[in-house]
C-alpha cells in the first residue's frame, strides 16, 4: 500500500520538529563560525520595509558662544543629520528527499529520521559557510545589493600607500575589484566623520600592542555628562578583536614572553584554547576567524597585498539586523508536478548589517598596501 503525499509531507514536519540528537559526524569547514554566533546572540529584529534605516549626527552646530549683557541672538535652525541606508538582502537553503528514499526507510525509524536529519544538517551547514564568508567581505559593487555589508565594508583599511594612523579609512574595497568612498549611503570622502580609525603595523611586537592600545584609546568616546547619550543605553558591549591564524599564534607567542608564570605541566602554558579566543588585549578576546586567513587586496600597481588584518568590533554600533517574521523560516515539505515524488523544505531569511557609529565601531591595523 503506498503513501500519499500530504500523509508523508506530516511526516516529514512532525519529524522536523522533535528531532533527536544526531548519530553522526560533521567535517566542518571553519573551526570557528563567530559571525553566526554573533547573529545568534545580538541581532536585532525590525519590522519590513524597504531598507534599513538610521539617523546619525555628524557635526555639531558651532552655536555656543560666551556673551555680553544685551547682546543679540540670531537663532537658527541647522541641518545637519545624515541618513544610513542599508538595503535588505535575502538568504536561503533546501533541502530534499525522494519518496523512495524515505519508503524505504519507513521500517526503520532511526534510520527515517537520521535521513532527514543528515540532509537538513547539510543545509544548514552550507547556509552557516555563506553567512559567515559574507560577513567578513565586502559586496561586489557599490551598486551590489545581493550580499550583506560585511565587516570590511564598514571598517575600511587605509588607501594604498598610506601610513598615517587615525580616523583616515575611507575607500571600501569591492570583491568585483573597484572601490568607492560612500558608505551606507553617506560620503566618507565629503564627510571625515565617518570615517574610521585604521593604522599600520609591521609586525607582532611591542610596538604593536602600544598601537593598539592608542587605538582603543581613540575610539572610545565619552561625551559630556549633561549631554544626553542617544544610542549609548547599551550595556555589557560585546567587543572583540579578529585576526588570521597566524596573527593569532603570534599573539599567543607574544603572551607568552609576556607571562613569566606559566606551569611547566602544559606545553599551552596559559594560552588554552577557548570558544572566547586565546589571547586578550585589554579584556577584550582576540578570536581566530578563519575566511582572513590569506586574504590579499590589489595594491597600487595591480599586485596582490596581504594585509593580516587585526579587527575591532563593537557590536553595538556594527549591528546585524534581521526582518521580524523572516529569519530562518523554514516552512513546510512541499511537492512539484515537476518533481512529483520530491519532497523539499525551503528555509529562509531577510538581513544585513548597519554600523551607526564609524568612528566608535571599532578599527582594524594592517600591514601597509603600498602605493602606485
Amino acid at each position: 500500500m503506498g503513501v500519499d503525499n500530504s500523509a508523508l509531507a506530516d511526516l516529514i514536519a512532525t519529524t522536523l520538529k522533535d528531532l533527536p540528537k544526531k548519530q553522526f559526524e560533521v567535517m566542518w569547514t571553519y573551526q570557528n563560525y563567530e559571525f553566526c554566533n554573533i547573529y545568534q546572540k545580538h541581532r536585532r529584529q525590525i519590522d519590513g520595509g524597504t531598507s534599513i534605516q538610521r539617523n546619525v549626527v555628524l557635526d555639531n552646530n558651532g552655536r555656543a558662544r560666551y556673551r555680553r549683557l544685551y547682546d543679540t541672538d540670531q537663532p537658527t535652525v541647522d541641518s545637519n543629520q545624515h541618513e544610513i541606508d542599508v538595503p535588505w538582502t535575502q538568504i536561503g537553503v533546501d533541502y530534499s528527499w525522494d519518496v523512495l528514499e524515505l519508503l524505504r526507510q519507513r521500517n526503520s525509524s532511526k534510520g527515517f529520521i537520521n535521513l532527514i536529519e543528515s540532509r537538513r544538517t547539510t543545509a544548514m551547514w552550507d547556509l552557516a559557510d555563506l553567512l559567515e564568508e559574507r560577513g567578513w567581505l565586502t559586496p561586489t559593487s557599490a551598486t551590489d545589493k545581493k550580499y550583506p555589508y560585511g565587516v570590511p565594508y564598514y571598517v575600511n583599511y587605509l588607501d594604498n600607500g598610506s601610513t598615517t594612523g587615525g580616523f583616515n579609512a575611507q575607500t571600501i574595497r569591492y570583491q568585483g575589484g573597484t572601490t568607492g568612498t560612500i558608505c551606507a549611503g553617506i560620503d566618507a570622502s565629503s564627510e571625515p566623520k565617518w570615517r574610521n580609525y585604521a593604522d599600520i603595523y609591521t609586525k607582532v611586537d611591542n610596538s604593536l600592542l602600544r598601537k593598539l592600545r592608542q587605538a582603543v584609546r581613540r575610539t572610545r568616546f565619552r561625551p559630556a555628562p549633561f549631554v544626553n547619550k542617544p544610542g549609548m543605553d547599551n550595556v555589557g558591549n560585546p567587543i572583540k578583536l579578529y585576526a588570521d591564524d597566524s596573527t593569532c599564534t603570534e599573539l599567543e607567542d607574544l603572551g607568552d614572553k609576556r607571562d613569566d608564570n606559566n606551569g611547566p605541566k602544559d606545553l599551552a602554558g596559559k594560552m588554552l584554547h577557548n570558544e572566547d579566543g586565546t589571547v586578550y588585549f585589554n579584556r577584550m578576546p582576540v578570536v581566530y576567524v578563519p575566511p582572513l586567513d590569506d586574504v590579499t587586496v590589489t595594491d597600487g600597481g595591480g599586485n596582490s597585498a596581504s594585509p593580516a588584518p587585526i579587527y575591532c568590533v563593537d557590536w553595538t554600533k556594527l549591528i546585524p539586523f534581521v526582518q521580524d517574521g523572516y529569519w530562518m523560516e523554514e516552512g513546510e515539505p512541499m511537492f512539484d508536478r515537476s518533481q512529483h515524488t520530491t519532497a523539499t523544505v525551503f528555509l529562509d531569511g531577510s538581513h544585513n548589517n548597519m554600523c551607526i557609529n564609524r568612528r566608535t565601531a571599532g578599527f582594524v591595523l594592517h600591514k601597509a598596501i603600498p602605493g602606485s
